[in-house]
């Protein structure tokens, strides 16, 4: 694939850039892929930005608020650099299609399966630390 194939394929990254928008790039390439982790990612660089809003709503202009653009701030420097880490990693996939193709092939499940149980406790995980952002973003707003 070519640069500027890359370049239409990866444009979604310019979200992270943008002030408030830093999480729909996520949400946009998860929907389009497929991916609810990617959607859950995107969702958690918009939770500062949220709770500013509230908080700024609420008590106007003062500390919690300026805590609160510093905290997204940095969780935006964060979307930035991953972002554009997915997107390299897109483009390898992107170019490489054949080596990332799923082949069929037909096996018998086994009976005692533990599959089930890793990936219901990497989604418990995934739901246990959004929860804490959560939570912590919820205290920064009290403070």
């Amino acid at each position: 694939m070519n640069t500027i194939e890359k370049i239409k394929r990866s444009w979604w990254v310019i979200f992270s850039i943008i002030l408030f928008l830093n999480g729909f790039g996520f949400i946009y390439i998860g929907l389009k892929h497929n991916n609810k982790n990617w959607i859950l990612e995107g969702l958690t660089y918009e939770f500062p930005w949220f709770f500013y809003f509230v908080v700024y709503a609420i008590y106007g202009a003062g500390t919690p608020s300026t805590l609160m653009i510093a905290l997204a701030l940095i969780i935006q420097l964060i979307g930035i650099i991953r972002s554009i880490w997915v997107a390299v990693k897109l483009a390898d996939v992107y170019d490489n299609t054949d080596k990332y193709t799923i082949q069929s092939t037909v096996m018998a499940a086994p009976v005692n399966s533990t599959a089930d149980k890793n990936n219901s406790s990497t989604t418990a995980a995934c739901c246990f630390c959004i929860i804490v952002i959560f939570i912590v973003f919820a205290l920064f707003a009290i403070l």
